[in-house]
């Protein structure tokens, strides 16, 4: 006995081949997205991360690499400004300083304690553009210098005594100083 088996042929998903085309542009823009964000995610792991090998047996069995986040190290960012467009009193600092990544930082500090402002005095006695306190360093500078109070306004001096205080800030008179004092 002979059973009569009717292939029948799949129905057409659509008969529209306008519908057919969008079904289609809508799931292969789905793939770029999905393969777009897995990118991402995978390259921002990555940036955080690096593989460091090692020995597979250290006394003790291991895997062949490890994986150990990366931490970056903190860095003052200084934003470069041309020299000339620089006031008098910041080319002034530069050249003490020499170094251009400190003498921006020594800036950065001054204006923050004096605006940059040669007559400037605190309450609490700090004297010109880098607020030298005055009752902290007196005995010292004198000793130095032979500078008086006075002296502290005049930009050239003031930022000599900073230097000579900041290169001894550290414990060592070797140019690499700290802003500890400010």
């Amino acid at each position: 006995m002979q059973q009569n088996i009717k292939i029948r042929k799949p129905e057409k998903l659509h008969k529209d081949p306008v519908i057919l085309s969008a079904v289609i542009l809508l799931t292969l823009t789905l793939i770029i997205i999905g393969v777009a964000i897995t990118i991402k995610k995978i390259a921002d792991w990555g940036a955080g991360h690096q593989i460091i090998g090692q020995r597979v047996v250290d006394l003790k069995l291991q895997w062949p690499i490890r994986i150990e986040e990366i931490v970056p190290e903190k860095e003052i960012v200084i934003v470069n400004r041309p020299y000339e467009d620089l006031t008098t009193t910041e080319q002034k600092i530069i050249e003490v300083w020499k170094d251009y990544k400190t003498a921006m930082l020594a800036i950065s500090i001054f204006e923050c304690e004096s605006g940059l402002y040669p007559e400037a005095v605190s309450a609490t006695g700090d004297l010109g553009v880098a607020q030298i306190n005055w009752v902290t360093w007196k005995g010292k500078v004198e000793e130095e210098f032979g500078y008086s109070a006075i002296d502290m306004f005049d930009v050239d001096k003031n930022l000599e005594v900073a230097y000579w205080i900041w290169d001894r800030a550290d414990g060592t008179i070797d140019g690499k100083g700290s802003f500890e004092p400010w």
